[in-house]
């Protein structure tokens, strides 16, 4: 396996196997992340994904854990209908971060929360405040905009991830941005034109993003189950680091959204090739650390097994 594989997938899928597809039991998907977490392939796992709401059910779930294997999290924030009430629910998030911690001890580690803002006109002040509430409780904060798809939705989009980068001049903590990449049904999932879009966009105001939904497969391919082609996950985060490498435009980067050709996706010593395009390893691990987080998915086999079959892991031990 060559290390440019590894700076691209290590810690890469959040693990939400509480969430659809998948919807497993608590039980289920606790059981199924602590053996994540102990496989030979768990450098390539990220955190639980968990609704704040439901926090309390992990801590029966405390003697699978430990302080040096600890239950590493990510938290999903309510939905709300507008500014105030967005701030209502970040509050009630941090209570109950705040009271898990306290029974779970270290054995937890809350470090993001994920929090769908409302699809109101985002106002600088509601910014600021999501910022300064989670950077003093020491959590990183990512705001899925939940515009819906339609003739305003390029505007719409476009003045919130302003006031976001706004609201991160001068900040050492700042916003990121999630995107939702898919769903359970074929209107969930964004075109290549819409996801490069929200690509060149985040890239051009320096604004980190983390996914969701929809990005079970290494490369984009039609699945009967969604009636829809998936964007696979080896396309969104290439197009995410050749956008940043070669200042690609928007038909560049949704071009290589839009690729399901598995050999056009080249990993050597050096760093990864797509067609004619090249990111070197050392701007893959940049670019990771700082702008191309993680993605959630409720699988984390299939990922992986795919990728195996690609011949891009190491067979298993």
């Amino acid at each position: 396996m060559f290390d440019s594989v590894r700076l691209l997938m290590e810690r890469l899928i959040d693990y939400a196997g509480l969430f659809p597809p998948a919807r497993l039991s608590m039980d289920e998907a606790v059981h199924h992340y602590r053996r994540y977490s102990r496989d030979p392939d768990s450098w390539m796992l990220g955190r639980f994904i968990v609704p704040a709401a439901r926090l309390e059910e992990l801590v029966p779930y405390r003697a699978l854990f430990t302080v040096e294997r600890a239950l590493q999290l990510s938290v999903i924030g309510a939905g709300s209908g507008d500014g105030r009430e967005c701030l209502t629910q970040l509050a009630r998030c941090l209570t109950q971060i705040r009271a898990f911690e306290r029974r779970f001890g270290a054995a937890a580690a809350v470090a993001s929360i994920e929090l769908p803002l409302p699809q109101a006109a985002i106002g600088a002040e509601l910014l600021e405040a999501i910022a300064n509430d989670t950077a003093a409780h020491g959590l990183r904060a990512y705001c899925e905009m939940t515009y819906v798809r339609d003739a305003g939705w390029a505007h719409n989009l476009i003045s919130a991830l302003d006031r976001v980068a706004a609201c991160n001049a001068d900040r050492e903590a700042k916003l990121g941005v999630k995107l939702r990449t898919g769903g359970v049904a074929a209107d969930a999932f964004p075109t290549p034109d819409q996801a490069a879009f929200v690509l060149a966009a985040c890239r051009d105001r320096e604004i980190a993003l983390k996914f969701t939904a929809g990005l079970h497969h290494p490369v984009r391919m039609f699945r009967p189950e969604a009636n829809a082609k998936m964007h696979g996950f080896l396309n969104v985060f290439a197009a995410g680091m050749l956008a940043r490498a070669h200042a690609l435009d928007l038909p560049g980067i949704a071009e290589i959204l839009a690729d399901e050709d598995p050999e056009h996706f080249r990993f050597s010593a050096e760093g990864l090739r797509w067609k004619q395009l090249f990111v070197s390893s050392a701007e893959m691990g940049e670019y990771r650390a700082s702008a191309l987080i993680a993605y959630g998915s409720c699988s984390f086999d299939e990922p992986r097994d795919e990728l195996r079959a690609l011949g891009l892991l190491g067979q298993r031990s």
